[in-house]
């Protein structure tokens, strides 16, 4: 009886779908906004704003006015290491034409800076340091006559109020050989010496020594080979040398020593 009802009251209400021409599932309304949540969770995100774009390097140039040249020549320094350092790393035509124009720039500068050498000698002939001392091959013979005279001079200079000592170890190949080059060079200079045996072995190159008696010890020396200049009127002596030493090289040594060790430049 109950079921039989409710089929009475269905069909009793289907006309008013029929007349306005829409069916059963046309009777449910879609609301006007999708249901999205509670407020607090759809709140619209704020978007993050992108920081302003940096300059590459190459744009950011200091003002070069307030800069000293040791400055600005480390900023375009830093310009022409960061180029390189692209060039490698990203080896595109661009990068590579960038250090290469770096590369051109230091190299233009350099070659300036070589032809102002040349002028500022011009301007400054004092600063030329091939008119005391010529490079050239062709001048190296007078160069050397010079010097030799110059050596032989201080020579003179200082035997006249020098002899030598000459202090070795008998036992000692180097020191003998040493001994042979004293003997040859005071002999030509015509300079006075006297050779000690350190160790009482007598050098054949230097048959006339004496054995060191105490004067090695009451002068500190403690190396050897060693020849020194000594004022037999004063008793005061200097170190001329130490080791072993061509003939040439001891005639250089006078010449330092006669000078105080002037630089020949």
């Amino acid at each position: 009886m109950k079921r039989l009802l409710l089929v009475c009251l269905l069909a009793c209400q289907a006309p008013a779908f029929a007349d306005e021409g829409a069916t059963a599932a046309d009777a449910v309304v879609a609301p006007a906004d999708p249901f999205t949540g509670w407020h607090w969770y759809n709140e619209p995100k704020k978007k993050k704003e992108a920081p302003p774009p940096q300059p590459a390097p190459e744009q950011q140039v200091p003002d070069f006015s307030k800069l000293s040249a040791n400055e600005q020549a480390k900023v375009l320094q830093g310009y022409t290491r960061e180029a390189l350092a692209r060039a490698i790393l990203y080896p595109t035509k661009e990068n590579t034409a960038t250090f290469l124009r770096w590369q051109k720039f230091w190299l233009s500068h350099s070659t300036m800076f070589s032809q102002s050498f040349a002028v500022a000698q011009l301007a400054y002939p004092d600063l030329d340091y091939n008119l005391e001392h010529p490079h050239y091959n062709s001048t190296a013979p007078l160069q050397q006559a010079r010097d030799l005279e110059e050596q032989t001079k201080a020579i003179a200079e200082l035997s006249s109020q020098y002899g030598m000592f000459f202090f070795y170890r008998g036992s000692d190949p180097i020191d003998a050989q040493m001994a042979g080059v004293v003997a040859d060079f005071a002999r030509l200079q015509h300079i006075s010496l006297i050779p000690v045996s350190i160790d009482g072995q007598i050098s054949p190159q230097v048959p006339e020594s004496r054995p060191d008696d105490g004067q090695s010890a009451k002068m500190g020396i403690t190396h050897f080979p060693a020849l020194f200049l000594v004022d037999p009127v004063s008793k005061n002596y200097r170190p001329l040398a130490y080791g072993f030493m061509t003939q040439d090289d001891l005639a250089k040594r006078f010449l330092n020593v006669a000078t105080g060790f002037k630089p020949n430049f």
